[in-house]
């Protein structure tokens, strides 16, 4: 419609043809009003199309602090086993020096793998029919 009124409206010659001199000002006008209202939707379209690239940055900024936040998550999670693994460990490794350092009493019969009695019977206090308890036994 743009084109067919500015050629009616702006085409050299044109208001002299007779068939035609009658709608050159008011194609003219037309080719004006369609012009402006094409610049006019052209305009919201441009800035439509700002507003969305604007969101969607928003949103890969978003996405981008999120992820990056799972990263951070992540490590301090594995920085959190790794230090709960090297207390338990540690945990063992006490564990493990103090009932090395317990000695077997007569007074308890319960002993299922048979290692604490013969421990006793090569020299602990029980042994020698002492019924006293040991320091390491006290705890």
């Amino acid at each position: 419609m743009l084109i067919a009124a500015a050629a009616v409206g702006y085409f050299p010659f044109a208001q002299y043809i007779p068939a035609v001199a009658p709608y050159v000002k008011a194609a003219r006008l037309v080719a004006v009003i369609v012009l402006l209202l094409m610049a006019f939707l052209i305009g919201f379209r441009v800035a439509d199309e700002r507003e969305e690239a604007k969101n969607l940055r928003a949103t890969i900024a978003t996405q981008r602090a999120d992820l990056e936040n799972s990263r951070k998550a992540r490590a301090d999670e594995a920085a959190r086993a790794d230090a709960i693994a090297e207390g338990a460990q540690a945990q063992y490794a006490a564990d493990v020096e103090y009932i090395g350092q317990l000695k077997a009493d007569d007074r308890c019969k319960f002993d299922p793998f048979g290692r604490l009695r013969d421990g006793a019977a090569r020299g602990s206090p029980a042994a020698t029919g002492s019924s006293a308890r040991s320091a390491a036994g006290a705890r």
